[in-house]
């Protein structure tokens, strides 16, 4: 569908009215959108008609950052592992049998 310069002049018209409604609405969040709504719409209108009318359009100029000196970055060192030494498992001592044990074995 193609839109003429009228067609796109009319909705202008029509949003600029609604934005002044709007704009006398209460504040709440709802007229926060509403107002950005209709800016948008208004922009959009605006962009088109320069489009239809034949003006060349510029895209906004994107700064780029300064180039900064790049710095040598040190590759990480790895902490060193600490050396740890095994413990020897001790055996426990061979329990030797005491005299009143064997006789409680005499016994069964």
């Amino acid at each position: 569908m193609k839109l003429s310069k009228q067609q796109i002049q009319q909705q202008r018209e029509a949003i600029d009215g609604l934005y002044e409604l709007v704009k006398d609405a209460p504040a709440s969040e709802r007229k926060d959108s509403a107002m950005a709504y209709c800016e948008g719409c208004i922009a959009a209108c605006d962009l088109a008609l320069k489009i239809l009318n034949g003006k060349k359009v510029e895209a906004p100029k994107v700064e780029e950052p300064e180039a900064t000196p790049k710095v040598e970055e040190k590759p990480e060192e790895k902490p060193k592992r600490k050396r740890t030494t095994k413990k020897k498992e001790v055996e426990a001592p061979a329990v030797e049998e005491t005299p009143e044990e064997d006789d409680l074995d005499d016994l069964l």
